[in-house]
Parts: structure tokens; sequence; C-alpha cells
């Protein structure tokens, strides 16, 4: 990673061109990635050239796919980020896409905190905050089957993921896993999962981080059908018997 060019140049090689309000956005959610980090264990990632290209860079990769996955038209508005932590990807998507509203779900307080402090200080009126476990969120009326698009980018395995995910999505939307090369046997594992939850895999988009020499790819799975009522299950339950 050393010696990988500024944020603007390493945006343009993705094929996503920022105005100086964006970039100037995205330099102070990476500063204070970095900053905080020094006190509270936010990512695994401290140096700042790392927070550049695992964490943001990484994150809006995706946006190589825009028109595949949330609709040029801008017909996909709502956005649910599961396992947000950092932020990441659902902070540095909402500041390029600040036409749609992003939702970042997490269950620590440390990480919400600072969350808080990201919106407060970069003034990002596009975004929500939620706190609370996907499981028993994704049975609440007001979350289940009501998003268009729900992103998770690292938070567990694929075969807990999607019932932790799914149930979240409303019918004709998109769920989208950030994912390394074990996708293919974990999908494969897995079996007829993804289609007792609603769902049906629609694509697996491969993409080039900047100056990040790992295979990064994006699962796709289209909501096709209502998720039954009994999913997502307890996580302890969705731990020791995945579907």
């Amino acid at each position: 990673m050393k010696g990988c060019g500024n944020l603007d140049q390493s945006l343009r090689e993705l094929g996503i061109y920022s105005s100086d309000k964006e970039l100037g956005a995205l330099e102070k959610y990476m500063d204070m990635i970095y900053e905080y980090n020094r006190k509270v264990n936010l990512t695994g990632t401290k140096d700042k050239e790392g927070i550049m290209v695992r964490h943001i860079l990484d994150s809006l990769a995706i946006l190589k796919y825009k028109n595949n996955i949330f609709k040029a038209s801008g017909s996909f508005k709502k956005i649910l980020d599961v396992g947000t932590g950092a932020g990441l990807p659902g902070i540095p998507l909402s500041i390029i896409m600040d036409d749609r509203e992003f939702y970042l779900l997490d269950i620590s307080s440390k990480k919400i905190n600072f969350l808080k402090d990201v919106i407060k200080e970069i003034n990002l009126e596009n975004v929500i905050i939620l706190k609370g476990r996907a499981e028993q969120l994704a049975g609440q009326k007001k979350y289940r089957e009501s998003f268009d698009v729900v992103v998770s980018r690292g938070v567990t395995k694929y075969n807990i993921l999607i019932e932790l995910t799914i149930p979240f999505c409303r019918i004709n939307g998109r769920i989208v896993f950030y994912k390394s090369k074990k996708i293919t046997a974990e999908v494969k594992r897995s079996g007829d999962s993804v289609k007792k939850l609603g769902g049906r895999i629609s694509g697996l988009f491969e993409v080039d981080v900047p100056y990040l020499n790992e295979y990064r790819s994006f699962l796709e799975i289209k909501k096709v059908s209502k998720s039954p009522l009994k999913y997502p299950r307890s996580f302890n339950r969705i731990k020791k018997n995945p579907l």
C-alpha cells in the first residue's frame, strides 16, 4: 500500500468523480477514524493510508456497479447498512450518494457515539443511526421488508449473514455483501438457504480496489418473495444451526 495516490486520484481510478465538498467530507471522515482509533478501537487498520485504501476505497468500490445495484434512476432510495461499525460502507456511500437515505445499524455504544460525532461534524442530513441487534429489529414491523437495498461489509459468515439481512429487504429490492474469495465456497455450502428466506442470488460483481492487492467482490441477492415470519431466529440459534 506504500506510495498510493491521494484520495481524488484513487477515486478516479474507480470511475468516481467527486466534488470538492464530497472529497472534503471523506477526508474529514478519514481523519476522524484515525484520531478516534488512537483512543477507541474502531477498526483494525490504524494508519492513514490503510484507512483510505482498506475502508474508504473498499467501501466505495461498489459504485462501479451503481447502475446494477442502486439503480441509476434513483428508484432505490432507502439503504440499510447492517453491522456498520465505524460507518463502513454507509458513511462513504452517504457522502457520495446524498440523494439517498442511509440507515446505519450497530449494537456497539462506542461505535454509535462515534457515528453521532461524524454525522454532526460533517453535517450528514441523509443518515439515520439505528442501535440494536439485527435479528431483533428485522422482526419489527417498522423495519421488516422496508428497505430498498441492504448492504453489509465483513460482518460475519455468509450463512449467518443471509438470515440477519434478507428479512429487512422489500420484495424486488437488493441485498449486497462485500466479500472475499471465500464467497464462492460459502454459497455452495449454503445450498438453498437464500431461497428459504425469500431471496435469489442475482449476481457476483468483482472489482479491483486501487492499491489493495486482495480479491474483492459484491454478491447480490434479489428479494423475490416475503421472508417467512419465523426468520430471523435468535442469534444463538442462527449461529448454532445456520440455514
